[in-house]
């Protein structure tokens, strides 16, 4: 355990009882029915940890979420519930089974909580980007303040513009397999 923590937790032991479950409380904010409070401590950036997962929305018996017009806003909130409460899987059933068309609320969540798709990309340029990092890394400083084309590590050429630059590869036919950078004022 920590030195600092240790040295805490003994000035809180000398404390009367009462005292003690005040600090304890303050320390570990904890909610009246005894659980923990999602907090981070000096790290905003960094999600709590749950200790369960939040229950999802209950439907009341009888309710008609019947994919209609008519239905639409109630189903839309219901939809919205389940996906705040982390229960997308859930949500993600519900608008596979609604046609297209009902609502324009409606097919924004099918659009939203639709299955994402993963998409080859074409190929990459084909350089080579060791070699051209190594020539920025060479000679950035002759550079600086203009975008220059690479190509396995050699100058294609350079230019204030990335687009003038551009279109002086494309007429000379280096165009293709070329690797651009903004070389800046400060190096890169």
């Amino acid at each position: 355990m920590n030195e600092l923590l240790k040295k805490a937790i003994d000035k809180i032991r000398v404390l009367p009882d009462a005292e003690q479950n005040a600090m304890a409380a303050l320390m570990l904010e904890r909610l009246a029915d005894g659980r923990q409070r999602d907090k981070t401590f000096g790290h905003p950036w960094i999600s709590p940890l749950r200790s369960r997962p939040p229950e999802p929305p209950e439907v009341s018996e009888g309710e008609d979420l019947e994919a209609t017009p008519e239905n639409a806003e109630r189903i839309s909130r219901h939809i919205k519930a389940l996906v705040e409460a982390s229960c997308v899987p859930e949500a993600r059933r519900i608008v596979s089974e609604i046609r297209p068309g009902v609502s324009e609320k409606l097919d924004y969540w099918k659009k939203v909580l639709a299955k994402p798709v993963a998409r080859l990309a074409g190929p990459g340029s084909g350089g080579d980007m060791r070699k051209d990092m190594m020539w920025i890394e060479n000679n950035a400083d002759d550079y600086k303040g203009r975008w220059v084309a690479l190509r396995n590590g050699v100058l294609l050429g350079n230019h204030e513009s990335r687009v003038e630059l551009r279109q002086i590869l494309r007429q000379s036919g280096k165009l293709e397999k070329s690797f651009f950078v903004w070389i800046g004022n400060g190096g890169l």
